[in-house]
């Protein structure tokens, strides 16, 4: 049995969740928020969610956990054949986690969690976003996958995503800058048909509905 540690308003631990449903491995979820206690920082050493235990052994970072995952049960391939779209898709990981998702995080947390955010803040993330979708499109590939023919790390990491960052951009800058993204519109349709993502998005959706019901109310 694997344990997964975190909650489902973060996408790195969507991420993760995807992940196993797609490997059809048995896992159970446990709502653990991020702590610098000395207890949760023995499993996480940074703090951070998600982190998973397996059978005891703990291990942390979502990509740390995609390539535990992909070496434990390599039957249900989450990475294509061959080297180079085997680094394409890890290059499109990466992509979009550095400079799409990283720059957005002042925006996510204004919009969810009601953090100040300055003019020159906005401004920054709005800069640095527009150059990281030019770099994905450059490369994506859209079909029917980002990285070609294969659903992968990539698909999963821009489930995990997009939806968040789409949303986000157009509720605080006005425009929602993932739209020039090749395709985006087909290419998330295609996202939401499978499984284990209609799962994890109707799992955030119902989180975020109540963590903004809660944070109304108080």
């Amino acid at each position: 049995m694997i344990v997964l540690h975190g909650v489902a308003l973060s996408p790195y631990y969507n991420k993760v969740k995807i992940a196993l449903i797609e490997k059809g491995v048995n896992f159970e979820e446990v709502f653990t928020p991020p702590s610098r206690e000395e207890t949760f920082l023995a499993k996480s050493p940074m703090g951070k969610i998600p982190y998973v235990e397996i059978n005891g052994y703990a291990l942390a970072e979502s990509t740390a956990i995609l390539e535990w995952l992909e070496d434990a049960y390599p039957t249900a391939a989450l990475l294509p054949p061959s080297p180079n779209a085997r680094a394409r898709s890890r290059e499109l990981m990466q992509l979009i986690e550095l400079y799409l998702a990283q720059p957005a995080q002042p925006l996510t947390a204004h919009r969810v969690f009601g953090a100040p955010l300055a003019d020159a803040q906005r401004a920054q993330a709005d800069e640095a976003i527009r150059r990281g979708v030019g770099a994905v499109s450059r490369i994506v590939r859209t079909n029917p996958w980002l990285a070609g023919e294969d659903f992968s790390y990539a698909d999963i990491v821009a489930a995990s995503f997009f939806p968040q960052l789409s949303q986000v951009t157009a509720e605080v800058l006005g425009e929602n800058l993932l739209a020039a993204l090749p395709a985006l519109d087909d290419y998330l349709a295609r996202l939401g048909q499978r499984p284990s993502v209609a799962r994890t998005w109707a799992d955030r959706d119902a989180a975020l509905s109540a963590f903004m019901a809660r944070r109304g109310a108080s």
